[in-house]
């Protein structure tokens, strides 16, 4: 019997197909979806904010450029059958490390293990094709043309090479989360940017910025304020040093423009800043300035203060008015009525809002262990104005 046939061509050419389909397919989405805003953020910097990137035409011009490597390594090496995937290696190897691209590397313009990582696995690739040269041509005997035996070999080693892509991204979600709250600002989608990562309990005082800005701009942000944990208190809201920063598409000064004026660099402080706002006939009447005059007496735990200001934003003279502000504000107003030992709080919130306090408060009074009263509190109250206050 006779082992020397070739492998037939049509069974090569459908090796082709379905590997550079499937790698085109990942590529493109892979860039597209999830690797989109890191690119974005590199482009932006290292071309001095002077150009920009373009989600959909990047993802499609980088993936047509490792395709063209493909074709040009497939050409060099001849490898087919069971090893054709091998030739994606370097296209993997390079999509790789525009991928793993994160802050630092970023910010310092520097290589840092790939120096040494690419030459080392380039050369591994050479070796490893010189050693496959030396080995007895791939035949098969006749009849047995079995394309399965081919194809899955092919698409091991290509999901293989998937994963490997995958785990060298950066691993850092708040950073991940501020990318696309970015991006999304930037596009003016702001129901999309306020839920940006609003399920997860790590946060920065840049991510919280990007979404209260995104809330504010939707007339949320009294509302939904302590949706996200608030532990930087009015940092979350503005970020004075953003102002200059060559990493950041969106920043601060962004936001004082929406709200009217930019700080020059004696206001070093958000308060600084916003008093200046609530004196200046031009600004002191922009929609948006309440509420960020307002949660920020609330991010930095000033009752006082907020019921000092919310007199000149919102008419409080009837309990139907009152039920009808914001939940932030009602809750705080709540505390300060509760302080201040009113008889009666039903002027202050709405049934459910009394109720919900009444809970609260039994819990915590209540006997348990400290940390299981914390973790209720927490699970049940921790959107809320009194759970901050408590922290």
């Amino acid at each position: 019997m006779n082992y020397n046939n070739p492998i037939p061509s049509t069974i090569s050419h459908v090796i082709r197909l379905f590997t550079v389909v499937l790698f085109a397919l990942f590529s493109f989405l892979y860039l597209f979806c999830l690797q989109c805003d890191v690119l974005a953020e590199a482009q932006y910097v290292f071309s001095g904010g002077v150009t920009s990137y373009s989600r959909f035409w990047g993802a499609l011009i980088i993936t047509a450029i490792l395709l063209g490597v493909q074709y040009v390594v497939a050409r060099l090496t001849k490898l087919s059958g069971r090893w054709y995937a091998l030739t994606f290696f370097p296209s993997f190897l390079l999509l790789t490390f525009l991928t793993s691209l994160n802050r630092v590397v970023i910010a310092d313009f520097s290589l840092h293990q790939w120096t040494w990582a690419f030459p080392l696995l380039i050369v591994a690739f050479v070796v490893s094709l010189y050693l496959h040269r030396k080995l007895p041509g791939e035949s098969i005997s006749e009849g047995d043309y079995h394309l399965s035996r081919y194809l899955w070999p092919n698409f091991l080693a290509l999901f293989l090479m998937m994963v490997l892509c995958g785990a060298n991204a950066s691993a850092d979600d708040v950073y991940m989360y501020e990318l696309k709250a970015e991006r999304l600002l930037l596009e003016k989608n702001y129901e999309a940017a306020s839920r940006v990562g609003e399920k997860s309990l790590v946060t920065s005082p840049r991510l919280n910025e990007l979404r209260l800005y995104a809330l504010a701009q939707q007339g949320l942000l009294g509302e939904r304020l302590f949706d996200y944990p608030q532990p930087y208190g009015d940092l979350s809201l503005m970020q004075m040093d953003d102002t200059l920063t060559r990493l950041h598409r969106f920043t601060c000064k962004d936001i004082q423009e929406a709200l009217g004026a930019w700080a020059n660099s004696s206001v070093t402080t958000f308060q600084q800043y916003i008093d200046l706002l609530k004196h200046n006939p031009s600004t002191r009447h922009n929609p948006m300035l309440a509420d960020y005059v307002l949660c920020g007496h609330l991010l930095r735990k000033d009752l006082r203060g907020f019921i000092r200001d919310i007199k000149n934003y919102y008419d409080l003279s009837s309990p139907d008015k009152v039920k009808e502000l914001p939940k932030a504000y009602r809750e705080a107003l709540l505390l300060q009525a509760k302080a201040i030992s009113r008889d009666s709080l039903s002027g202050f919130a709405d049934t459910l809002m009394l109720a919900a306090y009444r809970d609260y408060s039994d819990i915590k009074d209540s006997d348990e262990k400290e940390i299981v009263r914390n973790n209720r509190l927490h699970r049940n109250y921790g959107n809320t104005l009194w759970w901050h206050v408590e922290q």
